[in-house]
């Protein structure tokens, strides 16, 4: 049996692996076109400012730097772009992890506090439901910017609101980055306790005099825990995206911020903003594959194995 089961972990592994060679490849193909490329159509025919030929010896040249390790190597802005990538996904991580456990920590909280109101109606209500999700992401991070320079240039607050000089610059990135997660959680959270609400083994809980304080340790919580590893590729999506957002109005020097100032060609030279933008590609590629098999990992093998031991 367990012969079996490592034979299945390691085709299993195996193929995970293989697909996340084949994403890194593709990634590599499709940024390998120059950050300067532009179509037009002039004349009745499209025309382009490359060729072909030199597309595909950018592709030849990225891969052969990506996978001989070489391109980590390559100097840029008096450092090279495997130093840069180091600082700048860190610094991304810290925002991202940080956002994460903070939508946590106030979404899982709200969304038990509102589950008693799920199916209440009044204006107020409604809004509370809607407003984080129908308001436009860029207003939302907007008014945290706003009111964080209002604050630091007042000296009411010692949190600069743009820029990066110490860990402070994190602050206002990671409450921005947290609302639309922290708003899922809470709905998803609420929604999880409703339902297992209805469940009969709830009910039969109840009727032997279990506590709420036990009915949630023992079988609230592991629902909840499930629901949210469900929803979690989600909750992954929004963040990302946030972060793009996130980086560029707060002047804040993580990897998406350099993804833009590469594919914008901010930096100068051409040929080197290029495959610098094929290297932060391929890391957030990597990063968001990682996460995602976590999640599918942590919700596929160890939660079901956590029910199943006495």
């Amino acid at each position: 049996m367990n012969k079996e089961f490592r034979r299945e972990v390691f085709k299993r592994v195996l193929k995970k692996l293989f697909f996340l060679l084949l994403l890194v490849t593709l990634l590599v193909i499709i940024t390998s076109v120059p950050v300067n490329f532009n179509l037009d159509y002039y004349d009745g025919d499209f025309q382009i400012n490359t060729t072909w030929k030199e597309i595909h010896e950018n592709i030849k040249e990225n891969l052969f730097l990506l996978y001989s390790g070489k391109i980590f190597r390559v100097p840029f802005d008096n450092q090279s772009l495997g130093n840069l990538l180091g600082v700048t996904a860190l610094r991304s991580f810290s925002v991202f992890l940080f956002g994460l456990l903070l939508g946590l920590l106030w979404g899982v909280p709200k969304g038990i506090l509102d589950r008693k109101k799920i199916h209440k109606k009044g204006t107020f209500k409604t809004l509370q439901k809607i407003l984080p999700f129908s308001l436009p992401e860029i207003l939302v991070v907007l008014g945290i910017q706003l009111l964080g320079a209002f604050l630091y240039r007042n000296q009411w607050s010692p949190i600069p609101h743009a820029g990066y000089s110490s860990w402070l610059n994190t602050i206002y990135p990671i409450l921005a980055i947290s609302v639309l997660p922290g708003a899922y959680i809470a709905k998803t959270t609420a929604e999880a306790l409703q339902e297992m609400g209805k469940e009969p083994y709830i009910r039969v809980a109840r009727g032997k005099g279990c506590g709420p304080y036990r009915l949630f340790r023992v079988h609230y919580f592991r629902g909840i825990v499930m629901e949210l590893f469900g929803a979690f590729p989600t909750i992954l999506v929004m963040m990302f995206s946030s972060l793009v957002i996130i980086e560029r109005m707060f002047y804040f020097p993580g990897l998406t911020y350099y993804l833009v100032e590469f594919y914008t060609n901010e930096m100068g030279n051409v040929h080197r903003a290029g495959i610098g933008f094929t290297l932060f590609i391929v890391a957030l590629g990597v990063f968001y594959y990682m996460i995602f098999q976590l999640a599918e990992f942590m919700k596929t093998w160890a939660i079901p194995q956590k029910e199943k031991s006495p």
